[in-house]
């Protein structure tokens, strides 16, 4: 198995994988919100099962280019795993509360960074450069197809069944995960001899090439640390997007709004895959972003479910347009050989914001934003004819704050020309050797071997 197949095989392990992941972060974040109604306590986990991963992330892609893809997939998945196991018995037992979540998470975090980099590492060594396009278009259908999926099922589960049941279904995707990576041959790239040994101070070594590397290509350096400002208002709205749908319905209305956009999502995916990609990635990940920004601006002003979950789609639907273009950028005109450490920087670098703004949108959202939207509300006496006054509409406001924000930041990133015709002024990369051991069934021998991503 090789190519394309390959990939799709891996994909449709992690997708099965992520989907009971999806099942018990929804459970997970129904439960700490209702049990408090606090979105600062929502935000805490938020904030818990992100940062470590940025900040060892670097550390992490150093370890992903001296290791053996296929082993830091496996043991990554696994590591996912153990904590779901150690979350599920904790509940089970009645033990669980949301600061022993904030204490577990963060392990989870690092595991995910692990998985999410080496599998998007890997995905230029299987797949030959002309098909990249391609194959992210279909990991964003995936990926769509259980954001639609999940949050439709966890409802459903977390009325029925409960938590218990949401566990049971995670543990049992985490074993199909493990299997489909356990059971394929992954290419890693070439080492260098000096390079075999993974220590604290090489990995700092690493940490610092890593970096010259992406400043030699200035254009999505700069592209990268615009995108991070984006990054950090898309990041305050996903925060605040649970609260906002339980503001205004159920639980069920929120597996509504979510599977509708999941459902977006995938059309986002499918486009992408018959496209192929615009021969233009820049273009194409300016204007998507543009769009969403607009989409954000408008959409929380809706006060009704199906408002809300038509704006979800249209949103979601763009997003995969954004998302796959700078992927495929990113893995065009980054060795394989660097992919792992300048991958895990870049993650890093563009998620640095998140913690801040999941910290900022519950401290805002429940001392500022939401007090003063009520009746009489500060606020509310200036954006209360448009938004409306009451509850989460504070929220509502602050969302459409940052797409405002977002579409700025986009439009006058149009205006510099080494970020705007980075796609074209910087050249491809090219790394035509490829470690071939019996993980490397599958890779493009004596081939040159294109590399990608954003």
């Amino acid at each position: 198995m090789s190519g394309l197949k390959l990939f799709y095989f891996v994909l449709f392990g992690q997708t099965i994988s992520l989907l009971g992941t999806t099942l018990t972060n929804f459970g997970l974040g129904v439960w700490a919100y209702e049990l408090s109604n606090e979105v600062t306590d929502f935000t805490s986990i938020a904030i818990a099962s992100t940062l470590p991963g940025l900040v060892f992330g670097p550390f992490i892609g150093a370890l992903i280019d001296r290791a053996k893809r296929k082993t830091i997939l496996l043991c990554a998945q696994l590591g996912c795993a153990l904590v779901t196991v150690v979350l599920a018995a904790l509940y089970m037992t009645d033990q669980l509360t949301v600061w022993m979540i904030v204490i577990i998470v963060p392990v989870a975090s690092v595991c995910t960074t692990m998985l999410q980099v080496g599998f998007t590492s890997s995905i230029s060594l299987v797949v030959p450069k002309e098909s990249l396009s391609k194959a992210n278009g279909m990991l964003m259908l995936g990926f769509g197809t259980v954001q639609l999926a999940g949050p439709m099922l966890a409802g459903l589960t977390l009325d029925t069944i409960g938590m218990r049941g949401i566990f049971i279904i995670d543990i049992a995707t985490f074993i199909v995960g493990l299997v489909t990576i356990a059971i394929v041959s992954l290419p890693t790239p070439k080492r260098d001899p000096d390079k075999e040994k993974f220590t604290l101070s090489h990995a700092f070594t690493d940490l610092v090439d890593a970096y010259r590397y992406m400043k030699k290509r200035k254009g999505l350096l700069s592209g990268l640390y615009v995108f991070t400002l984006v990054g950090f208002n898309v990041s305050v709205v996903q925060v605040l997007f649970l609260p906002l749908v339980l503001g205004l319905g159920t639980r069920t209305d929120l597996g509504f709004v979510q599977s509708v956009a999941g459902m977006g999502a995938v059309v986002g995916g499918i486009l992408m895959v018959v496209w192929k990609g615009a021969s233009r990635q820049m273009y194409a990940v300016l204007g998507a972003s543009l769009v969403v920004s607009v989409l954000l601006i408008i959409v929380p002003i809706g006060q009704e479910i199906w408002l809300l979950a038509v704006g979800g789609f249209f949103i979601m639907m763009v997003s995969p347009i954004a998302a796959t273009s700078s992927q495929t950028l990113w893995q065009k005109k980054i060795a394989p050989s660097y992919q792992g450490r300048v991958f895990s920087l870049r993650n890093t670098i563009n998620r640095s914001a998140q913690p801040l703004a999941f910290l900022s949108a519950g401290f805002f959202a429940d001392t500022y934003f939401e007090p003063h939207m009520v009746e009489g509300g500060v606020l509310a006496e200036y954006f209360g004819g448009i938004w409306g006054v009451g509850h989460s509409r504070g929220i509502a406001l602050m969302i459409s704050f940052a797409g405002a924000i977002s579409f700025v930041i986009v439009a006058l990133t149009w205006f510099a020309p080494g970020i705007r015709r980075c796609d074209i002024d910087i050249p491809d990369a090219i790394d035509d050797v490829v470690d071939t051991g019996t993980d490397d069934v599958g890779a493009n021998k004596g081939s040159e071997v294109g590399t990608l991503q954003d």
